[in-house]
């Protein structure tokens, strides 16, 4: 123990130490006679009591007490003094001395040194206690005044206390809301009744614990999402509720984005992939499995390589991996085998997922099959190809038509000059065989290229698969079954009826050729309407109502490189000499020039469908009646013939003459109105070609006959670019002459168009009028 002695004796310091030492073996003591030097040993050292002297030549008692307190020190102080005396002992108490004694009686000294110390002890402990109470309320304080969540305290159904961060999370002063409202004031109408019911009556009813959601407004009227938890305390010795406040408005916008990012990549129509970085499958999406067969347990950890299909090569996923390890992004298209072994193509764009650090932590695919759109690609590719095919093929018939019709002419006239069974009649016969040859070729090519001039009918497709049914058998032989299955209500189609027997005959024989061995050949007919779902796979097709006319067998089939070119021309899986590669094509151009569309259904060893639809009408068909010529001896009518290719002009002047007719001639349409102006009153009938420059043939018939309503019209032509305009022509009863045409085809149509009539000069004799 240490003691601090103010005292001017040091006999008298020495006393008081010896009395102290009968009961304290361990005692250390300083004295001091100054306020200086008091001030000085309380500065530089710990003590447990001061004991003062009351009087002194130059300090005091109560002086030294003053020094103490100011200090700050809480130390005993108990004041020695030579007199005794009440007055002196209360003036020192009230100093705050905690005892006074006399010098000449230190019996007491013991005693209250202790006791003074005992209770310095009580003292010390307290006011560590109050230090750290007033410490722990500050850090309290402080953590309450800096929360970060609103904290509240609710009595009396009015806040009695919230801290800064509630109110600025309402937009409030603190003052505003202490004793002026109460926490329903705060909600949200829709959510005060939830408020009343699920956390205030709960808390009042003496339940512990609640926690709720619910919706707050500010004091600027704006929704907050808060999520609140409040317990059960007592306050001034009243019931209050104590409770935290959460702003979680940011929360649920980054949860609700999180979900509807969530909801989108569950419920995206693509396959949505996430991998590690050595590419092993941590995520798949529902789009995926249904994609590819695999549960998502089945590709959990596994490579995406499950789905290689061998179409590949190394090069191409070396290069991919090397893209995405760069960081970069991947885009391509993939060749991928399914559980179930089906191939599918897919296009896939994969990227790298950094973290916030910029390091690459997985890799995200998205994938979308497009072995649909491939194959439509395809079909749209082909049909370009077809469609540039017809248009070379279009063109070579064009020439050739008319080169035909000068062969095929002259050898009809050749013929008609020659005694038959000499050796020139032999030989201009074979001439004209294979110019007829060539014209069968060359309708073949102008009907793949759909160029052929059509001579449209309402008509049923029934009547014409029976009308063929006979020959259809004897052109397959025995050997092939031969069953038709025709729908009692199928509708009426329009097309040109030779045209129709010939997409039957050629598919039949198609159907035979694919059954060498035997076998069956079915010809159906059915009504079908054609929706967009079955357009969207098959381009090339129009929604609406058809006839379905299929042809089946059951013989070797195509693989699907065979479908693909099927319709080309020339193009044949049959042995040299079998077949010239135009059948399918020239169904083709058929079907396409008659707003149809054409389906091939088959499979290697299971046999061929094809499915031809053609536009269902609802008009009533008309009966056509094909007019009969007189085979006179000579004509007697003038002729205005209109040709731009000479070859073919001289060759029709020269037909005609020689059997009577008076022709003028032109290979030019302009010329053309001019010589019909020249010799008014004389033309009986204008033949025209159709494609000609500066004036097709029925804009100058139009012409014409403006001048002269009475005018015969016949047309001739190979093809012609405007086809639909010139079939209305046609459907209107226009006489049409196709190329390539022989001589005694020439006189018949026009004898057959001139009909009975007189001619204009028989006319102008007969009315007695002249030229």
């Amino acid at each position: 123990m240490r003691i601090l002695v103010i005292d001017d004796s040091t006999e008298d310091t020495a006393l008081i130490i010896r009395w102290l030492q009968q009961e304290f073996s361990a005692i250390g003591h300083e004295r001091v006679e100054t306020a200086q030097e008091m001030r000085e040993a309380l500065a530089r050292e710990s003590w447990h009591l001061v004991i003062s002297d009351y009087f002194m030549p130059h300090f005091s008692g109560l002086c030294a007490l003053q020094v103490l307190h100011e200090s700050g020190r809480d130390l005993p102080f108990i004041l020695l003094s030579g007199q005794a005396g009440e007055d002196l002992a209360v003036e020192a108490m009230r100093a705050g001395a905690h005892d006074y004694l006399v010098k000449d009686n230190l019996t007491r000294l013991i005693p209250a040194v202790k006791r003074e110390l005992k209770e310095a002890l009580v003292r010390r402990e307290r006011r560590i206690a109050q230090e750290a109470l007033r410490a722990t309320e500050a850090r309290f304080q402080s953590l309450v005044e800096q929360s970060l969540v609103g904290i509240f305290m609710l009595g009396q159904e009015r806040f009695t206390y919230v801290n800064p961060k509630f109110a600025q999370m309402f937009g409030y002063r603190q003052d505003e809301l202490i004793d002026c409202k109460g926490l329903l004031d705060l909600v949200a109408t829709d959510d005060q009744v939830p408020v009343m019911l699920n956390f205030l009556r709960p808390l009042s009813e003496k339940k512990e614990n609640v926690h709720l959601f619910f919706k707050g407004r500010r004091n600027d009227q704006q929704l907050i999402e808060l999520e609140a938890n409040g317990t059960r305390t007592r306050h001034d010795g009243n019931e209050a509720i104590i409770g935290t406040l959460l702003d979680i408005s940011d929360r649920k916008r980054a949860e609700e984005q999180l979900s509807k990012l969530s909801a989108a990549v569950e419920q995206s129509p693509v396959a949505v992939v996430i991998t590690d970085l050595k590419g092993n499958i941590e995520y798949v999406n529902p789009k995926f499995t249904e994609l590819t067969g695999y549960t998502e347990m089945e590709v959990l950890g596994q490579n995406p390589r499950i789905l290689k299909s061998g179409e590949m090569d190394d090069a191409f996923y070396r290069n991919l991996w090397q893209t995405i390890s760069a960081g970069s992004d991947w885009h391509g298209e993939f060749h991928n085998r399914k559980k179930s072994g089906e191939l599918y193509w897919e296009s896939a764009s994969i990227s790298a997922v950094r973290n916030s650090d910029g390091r690459i932590t997985h890799f995200v695919g998205v994938k979308e099959d497009i072995t649909q759109r491939k194959r439509e690609v395809d079909q749209v590719r082909q049909a370009q190809k077809m469609e540039a095919i017809g248009q070379l093929a279009g063109g070579i018939a064009h020439d050739f038509n008319n080169l035909l019709t000068i062969i095929n002419g002259y050898s009809t006239l050749l013929l008609k000059d020659l005694t038959q069974g000499t050796v020139m009649y032999r030989e201009a016969e074979q001439i004209l065989k294979a110019g007829e040859r060539a014209a069968d070729l060359t309708r073949q090519l102008l009907s793949f290229s759909r160029r052929q001039i059509l001579e449209p009918r309402i008509l049923n497709v029934n009547e014409q698969v029976r009308s063929i049914e006979k020959m259809l058998r004897r052109l397959i032989g025995e050997h092939v079954e031969l069953v038709t299955t025709l729908g009692s209500d199928t509708g009426l189609v329009k097309i040109d009826p030779g045209q129709v027997e010939q997409v039957i005959m050629n598919l039949v024989v198609n159907a035979r050729d694919a059954s060498e061995t035997g076998g069956l050949i079915t010809i159906e007919t059915a009504n079908c309407d054609i929706d967009r779902a079955f357009c969207l796979s098959h381009p090339g097709a129009y929604p609406g109502s058809y006839v379905r006319l299929s042809v089946k067998d059951r013989g070797f089939g195509m693989s699907d490189e065979v479908k693909r070119r099927v319709f080309e021309p020339f193009f044949t899986t049959k042995e040299m000499g079998r077949g010239t590669g135009l059948g399918l094509a020239t169904v083709y151009g058929i079907v396409k020039q008659s707003s149809g569309y054409i389906e091939v259904i088959s499979q290697p060893e299971q046999g061929a469908t094809f499915n031809i639809y053609f536009p269902r009408v609802f008009e009533k068909p008309v009966e056509v009646v094909e007019e009969t010529a007189e085979d006179e001896a000579e004509g007697r009518q003038t002729i205005l013939v209109v040709e731009d290719e000479p070859g073919v002009l001289q060759l029709v002047v020269q037909t005609l003459t020689k059997k009577g007719f008076t022709v003028l001639e032109t290979t030019d349409p302009l010329y053309g109105v001019t010589i019909f102006e020249e010799n008014a009153g004389r033309i009986d009938l204008l033949l025209t070609d159709v494609v000609m420059p500066f004036m097709s043939g029925p804009k100058l018939a139009q012409t014409l006959l403006q001048k002269n309503p009475r005018l015969k019209v016949l047309f001739m032509s190979g093809h012609t670019d405007d086809k639909i305009g010139f079939e209305k022509v046609l459907e209107e009863g226009a006489p049409f002459l196709p190329k390539p045409f022989g001589s005694d085809a020439l006189i018949a149509k026009v004898k057959q168009t001139l009909g009975d009539s007189l001619s204009a000069a028989e006319e102008q004799h007969l009315s007695g009028g002249s030229y």
